[in-house]
């Protein structure tokens, strides 16, 4: 048998490489590589507007990426359906769940202006860091633009990875989900859940997250007709105060509150349901 010993495959007509080779014999391109999740970030569940300034620290706008600074935005552009953020000077992050990343030389490689501190050091683009498996680690970006951010393991940085829709919003929902679509909590004109009174002080039904999500998460429950959080609509006219209870990583299935006047009546609501990091 023969060995053929090359560090990249390239058409002579390409621009870069079609497979780059680590010097511990793997090959990044392979497989699941980017650890960002959102790295192009057009999933927006919370329905956040550009330029909104945030109300307290580390709020979080675009699926699984918070602003640093209270009072402080980011802004975008789309174009080819590629979003370029605008990070502000206080820095947009993402943090990278623990569970994802293995020990040894990540690659972080984005498009823009925006400078980047990975656990807080500096890196420069297509840069190395080293990480160690198993611990939350922040990628952040600040004072400038940025796009299709990659985190990945290796030396080397690769084009970015394409990922289908469905399956970038199945990772956002890990941690966080929501019963609407494209409308912010505390909005009006939803209900995508039905709950039945029980007891007096609980009423049951089956409401399951979209995905396992990463552990039992904080459930607030919205009166679809006026957007009040922590009530419900009942049939018929009424808005008992409801809270979620047998919360679980899967979903849940019952509302706690005080529903003795509303005896045989089905209630409605919608649910957004956030365990982030």
């Amino acid at each position: 048998m023969s060995t053929i010993k090359v560090t990249n495959l390239q058409n002579p007509s390409a621009s870069s490489a079609a497979l780059v080779l680590n010097t511990d014999g793997t090959c990044s391109q392979l497989g699941v590589r980017n650890a960002i999740i959102n790295g192009n970030p057009i999933i927006n569940q919370r329905g956040y507007v550009s330029g909104t300034a945030t109300s307290g620290a580390n709020q979080y706008t675009l699926d699984r990426w918070r602003v640093v600074t209270s009072g402080q935005s980011i802004t975008w552009t789309d174009s080819g359906n590629v979003r370029t953020v605008t990070a502000p000077a206080g820095g947009v992050e993402q943090v990278i769940e623990g569970i994802n990343l293995i020990t040894g030389t990540y690659t972080l490689n984005w498009t823009g202006t925006a400078t980047a501190t990975v656990a807080g050091n500096a890196v420069a683009k297509g840069g190395n860091v080293s990480i160690t498996g198993g611990t939350d680690t922040t990628v952040r970006f600040s004072s400038g633009t940025v796009s299709l951010v990659q985190f990945e393991p290796g030396t080397v940085a690769t084009p970015f990875e394409r990922r289908i829709y469905g399956q970038e919003l199945a990772l956002c929902q890990r941690y966080y989900a929501k019963s609407t679509e494209g409308i912010a909590g505390g909005t009006s004109g939803r209900h995508n859940c039905f709950f039945y009174a029980s007891y007096t002080t609980e009423v049951w039904g089956s409401v399951a997250f979209p995905v396992p999500m990463r552990a039992s998460p904080t459930v607030t429950i919205y009166n679809n007709e006026t957007g009040t959080s922590g009530q419900c609509v009942a049939n018929g006219g009424g808005y008992p105060s409801a809270t979620a209870s047998g919360v679980s990583l899967f979903g849940f299935g019952s509302l706690s509150g005080s529903f003795g006047a509303y005896s045989g009546r089905a209630f409605s609501f919608y649910y957004i349901a956030s365990v982030e990091l």
